[in-house]
């Protein structure tokens, strides 16, 4: 065979070369398996990182249709299954609160691709919970500098927001103390101040009585009517005076019926100004009944429940020949006495906290009315209640007053 037709050589019939070519690929391999080695610790690093830290890491496609990745956190927050995002990622945000969902799903549909989404909002957990989440998103985007995926995280927020509204609540609550002590010292002011007027006005009604009197004259019984009046604003005053500076009420055993009869008294010309009837037990139904009670507190707390009930039927949709206030008493019980106040005016809105200090319904009301009138309930011992809203035909707006049959000091 001629030189010309002999087979070419291999670079690996050269020695060196085939040793600097293996060299170079066991290089490439190296470098490969590095690269490989590194890839997998990134790997481990952040599913070690995305399975233990509290929030919430989830990847999706740019539409958020197709789940990529959700962290094991969601479980716990969501209280889900991560699976069943997989069958429909879109569940992750079907149960935010109602309240919630639109403005939520919105704000993702529009924000979320420009890295715009960021939304607080609440949850529905399986087991009846709620809880409140701050959820953010992130584009992810390729080499072309196109989006190709959503990344985000949800974090738990419900411990600070409890802990926030914890916060709001005892502000609220020390800001409501101060404007109570503010009144309560306003109002032991005016009752040393009141006390001495009350008492010339007295003398004066008195000295006009006896001339009345000698005269013969029609006025005398209005001037005996203007005495008791002053006289009872004397004693509620000094009672104010007395259970600011001792701090209990002023306690007898008192008989129940002219108790409350002095009220009815008191209250009987608004009564009649509104056209409203008013049932109330007879004296033979309590004879006998006494209970260890302050009477004027008592009087006071009666007076306030049946004029707030008044009030209610003289702005109420009720008509005049059927508007109807009844007090009556339940008895039976050894250790307590109830008195309920019931009347059939429109009711008690569900928000409305009756018995938070300076919470009113009235433009012209100060809202410390239940508030100071549940205090004296329970100074004896005893306590008021709210029985029946009286809204949407559920029967009348009722109140229970509570006295215990034998005196307990209030803790």
């Amino acid at each position: 065979m001629s030189k010309a037709q002999e087979t070419p050589s291999s670079p690996l019939d050269d020695p060196d070369t085939a040793r600097e070519q293996i060299r170079s690929l066991r290089a490439d391999l190296a470098s490969c398996q590095a690269r490989a080695e590194a890839a997998e610790r990134e790997t481990r690093c952040f599913r070690e990182l995305a399975e233990h830290i509290q929030e919430v890491f989830w990847m999706t496609n740019p539409l958020g249709d197709e789940l990529i990745y959700i962290s094991p956190a969601y479980e716990h927050i969501w209280g889900q299954p991560c699976a069943s995002l997989h069958e429909d990622p879109g569940r992750r945000l079907a149960w935010v609160h109602d309240d919630d969902r639109e403005r939520v799903l919105t704000a993702f549909k529009r924000d979320a691709a420009e890295g715009d989404y960021d939304e607080v909002f609440r949850i529905n957990r399986p087991d009846g919970g709620i809880r409140w989440i701050r959820d953010r998103a992130f584009p992810v985007r390729d080499d072309s500098g196109e989006v190709y995926r959503l990344a985000g995280f949800a974090i738990d927020l419900t411990d600070e927001v409890e802990s926030r509204d914890h916060m709001t609540e005892l502000q609220n609550l020390i800001a409501t103390r101060e404007r109570i002590s503010v009144f309560a010292s306003l109002g032991t002011g005016l009752a040393h101040d009141l006390a001495q007027p009350l008492t010339s006005a007295r003398n004066f009604v008195t000295g006009a009585l006896s001339i009345a009197r000698e005269e013969n004259s029609d006025q005398a019984d209005l001037l005996v009517r203007a005495e008791y009046q002053i006289q009872r604003a004397a004693s509620i005053i000094r009672h104010l005076r007395d259970f600011a500076r001792e701090g209990h009420p002023t306690i007898n055993q008192q008989a129940l019926f002219p108790m409350l009869s002095e009220v009815r008294e008191l209250l009987a010309p608004s009564l009649r100004a509104e056209r409203i009837s008013l049932d109330w037990p007879q004296a033979e139904d309590l004879a006998g009944l006494e209970l260890p009670i302050d009477r004027i507190f008592t009087q006071q707390v009666l007076r306030n429940l049946i004029g707030n009930a008044v009030e209610a039927l003289a702005s109420s949709a009720t008509a005049d020949d059927e508007r109807r206030i009844r007090l009556w008493v339940d008895s039976g019980h050894a250790q307590q006495v109830d008195i309920y106040v019931e009347d059939n005016g429109d009711g008690i809105d569900e928000d409305v906290a009756l018995f938070s200090p300076f919470m009113t319904t009235k433009g012209s009301g100060l809202g410390l009315g239940l508030s100071v009138s549940r205090s004296l309930a329970r100074s004896h011992g005893g306590d008021l209640h709210l029985v029946s809203r009286g809204r949407d035909g559920s029967g009348p707006t009722c109140f229970m007053l509570r006295l215990p049959r034998e005196f307990v000091a209030a803790a």
